[in-house]
């Protein structure tokens, strides 16, 4: 099993961020003379951040992205690939229904996609209404299911549904066997 730890994963995320403000600069064509005068950050820390040694301060990695002219988010966002091993999933289990959850990736803020195991019979919480405009798409991989939000619909093994659900919503396992489904949550 390898363990990661928390300095590791700092030390790469100063590398990646590093990486990113050095790549940013050399597109645009900017020396870091240049960069250290419109982002109020000497020459010699922006030289320590670009090679991962140093890791700047919040109010730093905003001068440096304002200087670069871009958002602090474009400078840190993850690698391309983010690979989530089998097993590494945030479970989540309700005892009380026997309804589990998986997280499968969140890719940004506004999508998640998760896995489900619904017991037969089982219904699920009733989930507050999410900001307007928000969807949620049920993919059905086995059983059948009721979902209750704007409207009521039921699905069957290989069905899929996109809901608005910026009103109260929740699900019940209405089959004989367990229902396995993929959700994404996309928010606007």
């Amino acid at each position: 099993m390898i363990e990661v730890t928390l300095e590791t994963e700092t030390q790469e995320q100063d590398i990646r961020f590093g990486n990113a403000v050095r790549t940013r600069r050399t597109q645009l064509g900017v020396t870091l003379d240049q960069l250290a005068e419109t982002s109020s950050v000497s020459a010699a820390a922006l030289s320590r951040v670009e090679r991962g040694l140093l890791s700047p301060s919040l109010r730093n990695a905003l001068a440096i992205a304002r200087g670069l002219g871009c958002e602090l988010s474009e400078l840190v966002e993850r690698e391309s690939a983010e690979i989530i091993r089998a097993g590494e999933n945030l479970r989540f289990y309700d005892e009380a229904t026997g309804i589990e959850r998986l997280a499968l990736a969140r890719p940004s803020p506004d999508i998640e996609l998760l896995a489900y195991t619904v017991p037969p019979g089982a219904v699920s919480s009733r989930f507050a209404a999410h900001k307007p405009r928000s969807r949620e798409i049920f993919h059905i991989l086995s059983g059948r299911l009721e979902v209750h939000a704007q409207e009521t619909v039921t699905l069957e093994t290989g069905d899929t549904v996109v809901l608005r659900v910026d009103c109260e919503h929740w699900f019940v396992n209405v089959g004989d066997d367990p229902v396995r489904l993929i959700l994404t949550i996309l928010s606007p």
